[in-house]
């Protein structure tokens, strides 16, 4: 499985990635959402996990942008700091296939995988 890990903050990547890799996946990361947008133009991914709070363009857009590529239909994560009451829904409402707290609960992140691969 191939996944790609979008996030503006390098330690971050860096710890999604090596959770992500012990798990036995393949991992690419992008530090913006324009990165993402040109990676998954380039590449096929299985799964991305997406950062809500970058700079410049944040989660939500970048979702929304990668909704317009032709024949774009790559399960959506949320892997986000925004813990708010009605974060989870809000994501959920928007589009988004899952949400994910930082920091990365490894129970979690399994069961959603297994949802998403099943």
């Amino acid at each position: 499985m191939k996944i790609l890990v979008v996030d503006d903050s390098a330690i971050n990547l860096k710890v999604a990635t090596k959770i992500l890799e012990k798990e036995g996946y393949e991992v690419d990361n992008a530090l913006s959402g324009f990165e993402c947008l040109k990676m998954v133009k380039e590449k096929n991914y299985d799964l991305i996990f997406m950062d809500i709070m970058m700079p410049e363009m944040d989660g939500v857009e970048t979702f929304k942008r990668l909704k317009q590529i032709d024949g774009f239909k790559t399960p959506v994560i949320t892997l986000t700091a925004d813990v708010e009451l009605d974060s989870e829904e809000k994501y959920l409402n928007s589009g988004f296939t899952a949400y994910l707290e930082k920091p990365i609960n490894i129970e979690k992140l399994r069961e959603i995988i297994s949802k998403i691969k099943n």
